[in-house]
């Protein structure tokens, strides 16, 4: 009888203190972004404002080099989110395509929350520069290794090899970090180019204060987006001036592809369920953060062209609500199948 009673007692106090929910959903969490500066880390601060003020959690999001030295964080557990593109998510993912080293060629246990922004990004100059055309940055310093993302570097190969430039063409110009180390090369004086320029990068407009800062329209013929596809998956888009588009002079065709926000595999499904859960509610909290998080809408957040698996949480919130259809297992089952 005494057994019972304490067996009882112990499933009261159980249910007094409520659901485990919210030991399986850390206090603290990291999220990995590039460095100040880059349009990652401006998102970065905008998601993890809105997702710690509606969980009750803190999420420190840590600039630095990249990819590259936050990934294999994912695996320690010291890094619990992160913001990247899907070049390197992908390779991140496989420890392939420049990740083979940083990674020690053992995959980085990440997995996909949600698809967000389609990033713009293209050639970036100075606006005294005199460089207009693809044409004209032939025989100038490019950058177009960035040591802190191989996706980033990949970028650069792309859009040197989209406007037809060979190596003899240019001066490559190598930077430690992320793409706004690309744009900092500029200001300091020592490249022409900044091989992977996105629109809304904070450093773009201390560039355009300091010297001007100019996109410079790739070439949007066939041939030359296979030749760019040859080294980072994006598609051309057209993008004209406006409001958070710094440096964007007049209509110019740029590559568009996405950002992930991704979880190591260790987050729990309910953390990452209730993170999608906030983002997918509370999307409309993004819009005012950053001119570039009003793309980071809901109806993008299950992408069929993902690279990497979607996180089991994601998965549950997502059939809940509708938003994943019977192809998206498909494509989950695929891409876990890699």
């Amino acid at each position: 009888m005494m057994k019972v009673k304490g067996l009882a007692a112990l499933i009261a106090l159980a249910v007094a203190a409520g659901p485990a929910v919210a030991q399986d959903v850390p206090k603290v969490m990291n999220m990995g972004t590039h460095g100040v500066g880059s349009l990652i880390y401006a998102m970065g601060i905008g998601i993890g404002k809105v997702v710690g003020a509606n969980l009750d959690v803190q999420v420190h999001v840590q600039p630095g080099a990249g990819p590259t030295q936050w990934l294999p964080q994912t695996a320690s557990g010291e890094t619990q989110l992160g913001l990247l593109n899907n070049y390197d998510a992908y390779h991140g993912r496989h420890a392939t395509g420049g990740y083979e080293k940083a990674l020690q060629n053992k995959g980085a246990p990440i997995l996909l929350l949600t698809s967000g922004t389609r990033n713009w990004l293209g050639p970036l100059v100075s606006g005294d520069s005199g460089i207009k055309t693809c044409a004209d940055m032939k025989g100038k310093r490019i950058v177009v290794r960035y040591t802190g993302s191989a996706g980033v570097s990949a970028q650069g190969e792309a859009v040197v090899a989209n406007c037809g430039l060979n190596p003899k063409d240019f001066r490559a110009v190598p930077v430690a970090g992320g793409p706004d180390k690309g744009v900092q090369a500029i200001m300091d004086g020592i490249a022409d180019v900044s091989g992977s320029g996105a629109v809304g990068m904070g450093i773009v407009a201390e560039l355009d204060a300091r010297k001007g800062a100019r996109f410079v329209s790739l070439d949007p013929s066939p041939a030359a987006w296979e030749r760019f596809r040859k080294h980072f998956p994006a598609t051309p888009r057209k993008v004209e001036p406006g409001p958070g588009r710094v440096g964007v002079k007049e209509p110019v065709t740029l590559a568009e592809y996405p950002f992930y926000l991704v979880a190591a595999e260790k987050l729990s499904d309910e953390a990452a369920y209730r993170i999608v859960k906030v983002l997918w509610e509370k999307n409309a909290d993004l819009f005012p953060l950053h001119a570039r998080l009003k793309a980071w809408v809901k109806e993008g957040y299950v992408d069929e062209d993902a690279t990497i698996p979607y996180h089991p949480g994601a998965v549950k919130f997502y059939k809940e609500v509708g938003a994943w259809s019977p192809k998206m297992d498909a494509v989950q089952k695929k891409l876990l199948g890699r």
